[in-house]
């Protein structure tokens, strides 16, 4: 009994918490605007030291809801309609963010934890700005509250109290759905930051050569964990799902690749602007446009208008509520942008077509496009139905003919990119560095269509834009080892330690690009090349398909910790190693799942998902064999590894411009 008084207080403390942190955050939003009018520039202090109060109380209020869900306290609604007494710790914890308020209330506490790491920060490096910045989250901050604590309350109370809950969906109860939302949110809400910075820029009119170099840390850092939710996102969507791809164009997973694709654009031009004092406007209208993307998911994800197995059933209320917020978050930021937009710092012109920032500036072009395209895509049925009441569809087929073409010119442009110089280039001192890298493309190209004459166009152009961009990659690494090994006669392993530690955010870069070739080309394979076969099996019965030979060994039954299961067993008679789907069954839940059964090599997946049984004895099973597709897991790793080694360095207090990238 003591110990049920006490989950039941810390719920109401939490609660409570929730309350006050709402509260501070608007005390932290109005500071600033009081001490503006009051003449009393003390008072915005008030803002640095409230953020830090709201994060500590939102922080509360989580770790209660945290507890209710480790102690089984089904006197919370939330927690009755997320978890059960059998339903093991680590997804007791995470089932916080398993439905509809939770996942809102660990959104507002990403956001709080972002405006105290802002506010750490900001002391020493912003000072005078900082208040204001931390103002522009506060608001955030109590919008996001309003929608948690009147609409979407996760602390609210059940009588009766039942004697169980009704169970975490069965989808989200995996290693990979405890990690994704996280990142996902991470990623969303970092976007803030540089909202924040953009906001308080046209308020104060703090010019843009002074501030767009300290927004690319925060941008980068919520583009990587924006990338890091998105590929955990398709890495489960592949072995969970059953169905053997990884991303089906599906409106809520657009609704995250939308702000990837602008905030990829965002941390391109920075750069530009670093180095070239160039896109002023076009760097804020890129930032309010990345952070409006986040909300917009937000609201398809949480507003019930789709239907998709990523997104909240909920009512229309709480729509509506985003969207009133969406609303006068785009109509205040637009409109403080367009009345003091003008006092940004002069813009430079391009003074050549063939030049780095004139590049990059057509890498801006093309993300926009791509990620329009994908706006329309998945707005245009919501559009149409709202108007007309007809119910259409916009699948795989469009976003796939409208997004390959440009992402294979966003990939050459990659290639080529980094090899011409800042202000002018010279052709014809680029033209034999790019002969080699040029030959290698047109080789593997030319290589797949001879072996593989059936192939969709987009095989070959593509395989060989990525063998380019790769061998361009390679041979520009190269090239500066041995500059450096010419001058200082260090041994090969010390000399590329020093060239790339010598230069992080170059390196980095470069790191970054050559993870995104490797995805080309796992992309181009498991697209393109995928077998499969849907099959009912016996124990004893044999199935080639892709080059592979499966034998059935039969089923046999397994008792999870919430669930029942039939688990089959196939041997790979080629390599001798076996494979084990799984068909479970919840025991709070109606629905079967499945769980694949995967055997990965670098070259290919042999994946296997076991259906029903039959009523001749048969086992439903479906084998698909993916070539390349260990290519997309490893090139996000790269990625992120090359993100890491660009933070890591240290931003010049003055871009000085190389010999080397004059050309």
């Amino acid at each position: 009994m003591p110990a049920n008084i006490l989950s039941l207080n810390l719920v109401e403390l939490g609660h409570f918490c929730a309350y006050l942190a709402m509260l501070v955050a608007l005390v932290q939003g109005l500071a600033p605007m009081a001490a503006h009018y009051l003449k009393q520039p003390r008072l915005a202090q008030i803002s640095v030291n409230g953020s830090a109060a709201v994060f500590a109380l939102t922080t509360l209020g989580g770790l209660s809801l945290i507890h209710a869900f480790v102690t089984s306290n089904f006197s919370v609604q939330y927690v009755a309609q997320n978890s059960n007494a059998l339903l093991p710790l680590f997804y007791k914890v995470s089932a916080l963010w398993g439905g509809h308020e939770g996942s809102l209330y660990l959104w507002v506490w990403v956001l709080t934890l972002y405006t105290a790491v802002v506010a750490w920060h900001g002391r020493k490096q912003y000072p005078e700005h900082l208040p204001v910045i931390l103002a522009v989250q506060g608001w955030l901050i109590v919008g996001f509250f309003g929608l948690i604590l009147f609409l979407s309350n996760p602390f609210e109370r059940l009588f009766p109290v039942p004697a169980d809950g009704h169970d975490l969906n069965p989808l989200l109860q995996d290693p990979g759905m405890v990690i994704h939302p996280p990142m996902l949110y991470l990623g969303y809400v970092g976007f803030s930051v540089p909202f924040a910075f953009a906001m308080t820029a046209l308020i104060t009119r703090w010019r843009s050569e002074l501030w767009i170099g300290l927004i690319r840390r925060w941008a980068l850092i919520a583009w990587g964990f924006l990338t890091t939710g998105i590929m955990l996102g398709g890495w489960w969507a592949y072995y969970e799902l059953g169905w053997g791809g990884y991303w089906a164009w599906d409106p809520v997973e657009n609704a995250s690749f939308m702000p990837w694709l602008l905030g990829t654009a965002l941390v391109h031009s920075i750069t530009v602007q670093d180095r070239r004092r160039m896109l002023h406007a076009w760097n804020i209208f890129l930032v309010i446009s990345t952070f409006s993307l986040s909300l917009l998911g937000t609201f398809l994800v949480r507003s019930g208008v789709l239907s998709s197995v990523h997104a909240f059933a909920v009512d229309p209320g709480r729509g509506a509520y985003i969207l009133a917020f969406m609303t006068v978050v785009l109509t205040v930021s637009f409109g403080i942008f367009l009345a003091r937009g003008r006092y940004q710092q002069a813009e430079e012109a391009i003074t050549s077509f063939l030049s780095r920032e004139s590049l990059f500036v057509w890498n801006n072009v093309m993300f926009t496009v791509a990620c329009a395209s994908v706006l329309l895509g998945t707005l245009y049925p919501l559009a149409l139905d709202a108007l007309s009441g007809q119910k259409i569809t916009v699948g795989a087929p469009y976003f796939n003919i409208v997004m390959v073409p440009i992402f294979i010119v966003i990939v050459l442009l990659m290639a080529v990119g980094p090899l011409v110089p800042w202000r002018k280039g010279n052709l014809e001192r680029l033209r034999p560095r790019l002969l080699w890298p040029f030959l290698t493309g047109i080789a593997a190209a030319v290589g797949m269509l001879l072996f593989l004459p059936a192939v969709h166009w987009t095989g070959p152009t593509a395989t060989g834009i990525a063998f380019f961009a790769l061998a361009n990659l390679i041979t520009e690494f190269s090239r500066a080892i041995r500059q450096r090994r010419l001058q200082l006669k260090e041994p090969l392993p010390r000399t590329c330690v020093k060239t790339v530690l010598g230069n992080r955010r170059h390196y980095g870069g470069m790191i970054v690009h050559f993870g995104i070739v490797i995805i080309a080309l796992g992309l181009v394979g498991s697209g393109l090349f995928r077998s499969e076969a849907a099959i009912n099996m016996a124990p004893g019965d044999e199935v080639v398909i892709g080059g592979e030979r499966l034998r059935f060994e039969g089923v046999a039954p397994l008792r999870g910790p919430n669930y029942d299961a039939m688990q089959a067993t196939l041997t790979l008679l080629d390599s001798g190693r076996v494979v084990r789907p799984e068909r479970r069954q919840y025991m709070r839940q109606e629905m079967p799942m499945t769980e694949t059964g995967i055997d990965s090599t670098m070259l290919r997946d042999v994946y296997v998902a076991l259906g029903d049984a039959t009523s001749e004895g048969r086992w439903a099973v479906h084998v698909y064999v993916n070539p390349l597709v260990q290519f997309i897991w490893t090139g996000g790793l790269i990625i992120l590894a090359g993100l890491f080694l660009s933070l890591s360095g240290r931003r010049a207090k003055k871009i000085t411009v190389t010999a080397d990238e004059r050309g």
